[in-house]
């Protein structure tokens, strides 16, 4: 699943370039959304079984910078399932280029 994300000045720094850990929370919207896209409701999970989704690892590739008013597309998709886990593979990209993966 791909969601749009446009980069405001709240996104980034003095110089107009996105703040490194703002990538995280875009792709927590991605990741949430494709969540919702499989009829998993996060809140109504927690609620139901009172366990809480966690990140518990998290490997970052920088390879270019996104800058203020980009519209880009941030991914996420499951690479894999355990009994209490998920593994997800994720990428934020401007039109072709791949920005961090």
């Amino acid at each position: 699943m791909k969601i749009p994300v446009r980069v405001y000045y709240q996104d980034t720094d003095a110089g107009g370039v996105v703040f490194h850990a703002q990538y995280l929370a875009f792709m927590e919207r991605a990741r949430s959304e494709l969540l919702n896209a499989a009829g998993i409701d996060l809140a109504r999970f927690v609620e139901r079984h009172g366990v809480l989704i966690l990140v518990h690892q998290i490997l970052v590739k920088y390879h270019l910078p996104a800058r203020l008013n980009d519209l880009l597309s941030v991914g996420a998709e499951v690479v894999k399932m355990g009994r209490a886990s998920f593994v997800f593979r994720q990428h934020v990209e401007r039109g072709t280029e791949l920005l961090v993966e």
